[in-house]
Parts: C-alpha cells; structure tokens; sequence
C-alpha cells in the first residue's frame, strides 16, 4: 500500500449484493495501468450475499481496503463514508455492475489534475443485449445532459464521475435524503457554486442497465421522482418551465408509440422504463407541489 503522501487518487466502489457482477468490475481495476499511485475503497452496504468475500480475493491484485458502510442503505451514503475514509486528494466513483475501460483509472486521473469535476463517457453496448439498449436514451454516451429545465446545468452520474476533495468537502458531499439522483444533484450545486464538469471521452464505463421489467420500472421511477424534487428546488422563482402547458399529453406519447411493440422484449423493456418514468414524475409532483416535466 502506497503512503498517503504518495497517494494521487482515491477509487471508491460502493458494493451491495453484487458477486455476480463485481468480479468483472475488480479485474477491470486490475488491469488499469498508470504510474501514479492510488487506493481502491470497496465500500460494503450492507451486503447478505458473498460481495465481501469476492472483494478480499482481489487483495492481492489491487491496493484494497474494504470498509463498512451498514448503518443504512443508500448510494449517497455509501459514497459519502468512502470520502470520508478516502486518503487522496481527489476520489473517482465507480459502481459495482459496470466495468471501466482500459486507460480509465490514468485518463480521469490526469483530468483531475486540472479539473475538480469531471465525468466520462458511458458504453451501453458492451454489457447490455441489443433487446434492452433500447429501453432508454444513452445520456452520457457522447456528451453531458443537461437539465431540461431552469438553471439547464449539466450533470453526471456517479458511476462516471471524479472530484477533488476540497470541492467535494466544500460542497457538503452527496445530499443523502436523495434516494437515486444524489450525482446529479450534487454537479448541479457544484454548477451553481461556478465549478463546471469538465467531459473527459477518452476514458469510458461500461454501463450496465437492469434486465428486469420490475428492476427497469423502479429505477425509472425512482429518477423522475428525485427529478422532481430538483426542479423544486433549483428552477429559479418566476422562470418558465418548458413543457408545463402540455404537461398532461407530451409525456404519454412515447407510451403509446411503444405499446404496438410491448409483445416484444425489447418493447416491454422500453414500456417498463417509460411507465417507471410517468409514474415517478406524477408521484414526484403531487409530493413536491411541482408540475415535473
């Protein structure tokens, strides 16, 4: 293990119940190749299947260390404790069913060195079948998003995402009360407190979606209901929200488009993520007192 006045780079993988996939991830760390020196934090939520014991096999491999992180579930707070725990001026985040590319660990790295905030780019070819690429837009496969409402910042995913600490401490760390868009609440304050994310294409995740109707429904659900909360709270007082005035019709027109396809995998998956979808903006309006576009 390096010494900590070596140390260039923190790698936080947030980890619960995923030994199916985390094996992939760990050999994908193993392989990165880069001179200077980094710590990966396998930070274990709360894991009941053998996550931990997968991990401990990688220690020779990998400078590891394997924290506990069992006080409650939560991306925002696996994340935080693996900061806090972190040895690095600047953690990379990286999730335990995706698996980096080659070069990433050097690429983002060195991006970090002139950037707070960085955030690459997602491959959604690789660990997905071509009957479930379809089940949503690829937003970070060329470029950042933006919010599609007032103050239209882009963001980034925590599963593709770097940041220097003293930024990550200035601003708070990730807002736990989030249940999923803890990342992209946290790059829209840094967006606000003038610290743009940096796009670094050259390095790529592979992302993997859910595979099931129930898995792509809830996660669905869970984005646009957390989407709402952020209009709420950061669509300046007074600035028109596109949308708001066809509120009702526009969001139902991609379900009825897809339902001549729900026969199809490929179509049930589209319609389980654009149903997930509506029912997480109409939950997220009625609890927020927002029309969520």
């Amino acid at each position: 293990m390096p010494a900590e006045r070596d140390l260039l780079v923190s790698v936080v993988l947030r980890c619960r119940n995923a030994e199916s996939t985390l094996p992939r991830q760990l050999d994908a760390l193993a392989r990165q190749a880069w001179a200077g020196a980094w710590e990966l934090l396998l930070v274990d939520n709360g894991s009941t299947d053998a996550s931990v014991e997968v991990a401990r096999s990688y220690a020779d491999r990998l400078p590891l260390r394997i924290l506990s992180a069992t006080e409650r579930a939560g991306g925002a707070y696996g994340l935080n404790v693996g900061v806090h725990a972190a040895r690095a001026p600047a953690a990379l985040f990286c999730d335990s069913d995706d698996e980096v590319g080659d070069g990433w660990l050097a690429t983002m790295s060195e991006a970090l060195r002139t950037h707070d905030l960085v955030a690459c780019r997602h491959d959604v070819e690789a660990l997905n079948p071509p009957w479930l690429r379809g089940s949503r837009e690829p937003a970070f496969a060329e470029r950042l998003p933006r919010l599609v409402f007032p103050p239209y910042l882009p963001h980034a995913t925590s599963s593709a995402m770097g940041v220097a600490r003293r930024l990550f401490d200035e601003l708070g760390g990730f807002d736990e009360t989030l249940a999923a868009l803890h990342d992209t609440d946290f790059a829209v304050r840094a967006g606000l407190a003038g610290h743009a994310i940096h796009f670094v294409p050259d390095a790529v995740v592979r992302y993997r979606y859910r595979t099931s109707a129930a898995g792509i429904f809830g996660q669905a659900r869970a984005y646009a209901e957390d989407m709402a909360l952020l209009q709420r709270r950061y669509v300046p007082a007074g600035a028109p929200v596109p949308g708001r005035r066809t509120w009702l019709v526009e969001g139902w027109k991609p379900v009825l488009r897809v339902l001549p396809r729900a026969g199809t995998r490929a179509g049930r998956a589209r319609l389980a993520w654009l149903l997930g979808w509506q029912a997480g903006r109409y939950a997220g309006s009625v609890r927020y007192r927002v029309l969520a576009v």
